[in-house]
């Protein structure tokens, strides 16, 4: 899932705090709930200021998408990194998808709003796809890295599987949102399907 924001963002900044702010409103009251007043009121700061760098709701909600993308690959990174294999870094990557930890979680609701505003937004589509496209292609390359550490079998298709496996966890992310699984349950399908594709041709 990353698209870089299109200004200089300084963490701990007026602009991250503005965003982080966005992101939290998306959240809370949907994407079509975002409203220049409701983040400056989110952030502590005036309504201009927020027109100051974000001359559109569309704009901010774009830099918003961005922002929360590029902290969720960053945490994504950090998280992979202490894994040894790529089979343990594809099932970690997949299951923080629909983990209740609020670093990933946050981020996966986020993108459920976000959804909701693509048949809207011409500038913000393009954006999604290269964020999704990313998602698949870095599924892809935990298998092959599985693939070169023997910790995944050369039979295994890497696109097959991991396009297979984003679909899966899309799917279950969808269950979740609608209670009509726990994520404990999620979590064991989740780990059900991944057996299911590295096992086999």
């Amino acid at each position: 899932m990353g698209q870089a924001a299109q200004i200089p963002i300084e963490p701990g900044g007026r602009v991250a705090g503005i965003l982080d702010a966005a992101c939290r409103v998306i959240v809370r009251e949907g994407a079509h709930g975002l409203r220049m007043a409701s983040v400056a009121d989110e952030a502590g700061v005036s309504k201009a200021l927020v027109h100051y760098y974000f001359s559109t709701r569309q704009e901010l909600l774009r830099n918003a998408f961005a922002w929360s993308e590029e902290r969720w690959q960053a945490a994504l990174t950090t998280q992979l990194a202490t894994l040894a294999t790529g089979a343990e870094r594809l099932t970690s990557a997949l299951c923080l998808s629909i983990d209740s930890d609020p670093s990933f979680s946050y981020q996966r609701a986020l993108w459920n709003e976000v959804w909701s505003s693509l048949r809207f937004d011409d500038e913000l589509r393009p954006r999604v796809v290269r964020s999704y496209s990313d998602w698949l292609a870095r599924l892809v390359a935990l298998v092959e890295e599985g693939h070169a550490d023997g910790s995944i079998s050369a039979a295994v298709s890497a696109t097959d599987a991991g396009w297979r496996l984003a679909a899966v966890g899309d799917g279950l992310e969808s269950l979740l949102y609608l209670g009509l699984v726990d994520r404990e349950r999620a979590h064991e399908l989740m780990l059900g399907s991944i057996r299911q594709e590295l096992g086999g041709a």
